[in-house]
């Protein structure tokens, strides 16, 4: 009787964690500028915010206390995160010009 209930409850476990209120993305348009992006999300207990930052810059920049070098960007980060609000900070550090999207996730 237990396997069968942890069965059941399965898909509603996959279902609860695909909710497209757990997930968004940014884009900026201008790197020369340092800025604080923020989310709501409906999450009650995270521990992990997962962050894909893509697109192209001509210089270092920072994203959430990481470096990330100029040129092409494609990168993953998966860090511990507890809270339902989301909160990153972009810094232009050297980089003056180009673009990227940075899509976050609380699974």
């Amino acid at each position: 009787m237990k396997n069968l209930l942890l069965f059941l409850s399965l898909p509603i476990f996959f279902l609860a964690s695909c909710d497209p209120k757990n997930k968004g993305q940014w884009v900026i348009t201008d790197v020369s500028k340092d800025t604080l992006l923020i989310a709501e999300t409906k999450v009650r207990h995270p521990s992990t915010l997962i962050l894909e930052i893509s697109g192209q810059v001509n210089d270092t920049i920072e994203v959430h206390g990481m470096k990330l070098p100029g040129g092409k960007i494609q990168r993953e980060f998966r860090l511990d995160h507890y809270y339902p609000k989301v909160s990153v900070q972009f810094k232009s550090y050297k980089a003056t010009k180009g673009s990227l999207k940075i899509k976050y996730h609380l699974p």
